[in-house]
């Protein structure tokens, strides 16, 4: 049977008195820099000098994807023993197991965007009138008497651009040819609260840190996944910052601290399971998780829907997509890019239809497909 693909406008239609979540996966950033974000790009980027098997083990298992590597190190890790007493191959799969993880880190460190002023304000101006469909002001309409219909946005996506998008609140607009006839412009305020405030120990500090008590109560953009600008240290999860560290890029800043050996707080495991475990010994993620997990259980009474863009419903996010399965939202929408019958389209929605056979009649799941093309994310 055909699956109907709707536009992303007919969608906002659909829910325009209902509160809007958003989930994004990796074809968010795609979408702007093909060339920068797919795992293809990442690979060439690797350096795999110290661990020439581990490049090699992506030639044999015929893929580009760091996670599916990784996955296949861990399953060899713990079947290798029952057919051998080879112990030092078996330490050597879970040593590169772990170092895989860290270069892609430095992968899509080095491929990153260096400022933001690489992406331009067209394209900022775009991704904020997206955005805005979620958490921005137009959709509170409590002072006229209505309810407050922004929602949150979670990630799954460890880069920069989202983070610069909800900072990007003034675009400058014509003079392209000439600079007298440029003026800025205000877009519309984007509700952005990551939970994160300046320490009170050491409030002038070149980084700000999570309030778990405080700020997580407020927090409306989450990381699942964590991010390229969040690092672990100690007691604390800080988050680097431009403008608290004397105008020093945040790219250069994470780029300092790899080549210091400090890694960014960052799930790259490559199996659903290994992923929920990296997650629960972090505060920070398992807060932001359980914070998805309670959306996709809304009161009786609510009036909610998801949307899902750029991302495939990968079985090693299962760790997420459970909490739809196994929830009571009644609306989801997911992007599909391309041809509904392509093959990786094919998947996806074989993928969504698993999601609702977990519902009781009582709490159905109806999953609409809008075109990703449509939303113009990225204008």
């Amino acid at each position: 049977m055909p699956v109907k693909v709707i536009s992303f406008e007919q969608a906002l239609r659909e829910t325009e008195n209902a509160k809007r979540f958003l989930l994004l996966g990796n074809g968010f950033s795609i979408a702007l820099f093909p060339d920068r974000f797919r795992y293809g790009s990442l690979l060439a980027e690797a350096d795999f000098s110290s661990l020439p098997e581990a490049r090699n083990a992506f030639d044999r298992l015929q893929t580009v994807d760091f996670e599916v590597v990784i996955q296949a190190l861990r399953q060899a890790v713990a079947l290798v023993p029952l057919y051998s007493n080879d112990g030092g191959a078996v330490a050597r799969m879970a040593e590169h197991c772990e170092a895989l993880k860290e270069l892609l880190v430095q992968a899509i460190a080095g491929r990153h965007p260096e400022r933001p002023s690489d992406v331009s304000d067209a394209h900022y101006k775009a991704c904020r009138g997206f955005l805005a469909h979620f958490v921005g002001e137009s959709r509170d309409l409590s002072k006229a008497g209505g309810k407050d219909l922004r929602g949150k946005i979670y990630t799954l996506n460890y880069d920069l651009l989202l983070y610069w998008t909800l900072l990007h609140d003034q675009i400058v607009v014509g003079g392209l040819d000439n600079l007298l006839a440029a003026r800025v412009e205000d877009t519309e305020p984007l509700q952005h609260d990551d939970g994160f405030r300046a320490p009170e120990d050491e409030p002038e500090a070149p980084y700000v840190t999570w309030d778990a008590e405080g700020g997580a109560n407020q927090q409306t953009i989450h990381f699942l996944h964590g991010a390229l600008h969040l690092f672990d240290y100690g007691p604390d999860l800080q988050k680097k910052c431009w403008e608290r560290s004397g105008g020093v890029p945040l790219v250069d800043q994470i780029r300092q601290a790899l080549a210091d050996s400090k890694f960014p707080l960052f799930v790259a495991e490559g199996h659903s399971d290994g992923k929920l475990t990296r997650i629960r010994h972090s505060g920070y993620l398992q807060r932001s998780l359980k914070s998805f997990a309670s959306i996709c259980r809304p009161g009786a009474n609510s009036n909610t829907s998801l949307f899902i863009y750029g991302h495939s419903l990968a079985t090693s996010d299962n760790h997420v997509l459970n909490f739809i399965e196994r929830g009571k939202i009644r609306r989801v929408y997911i992007s599909l890019y391309g041809e509904p019958t392509d093959a990786h389209n094919q998947a996806l929605i074989r993928r969504a239809e698993v999601l609702t056979r977990f519902r009781t009649e009582k709490f159905p799941l109806e999953i609409t497909f809008f075109s990703a093309q449509s939303a113009q994310v990225w204008g």
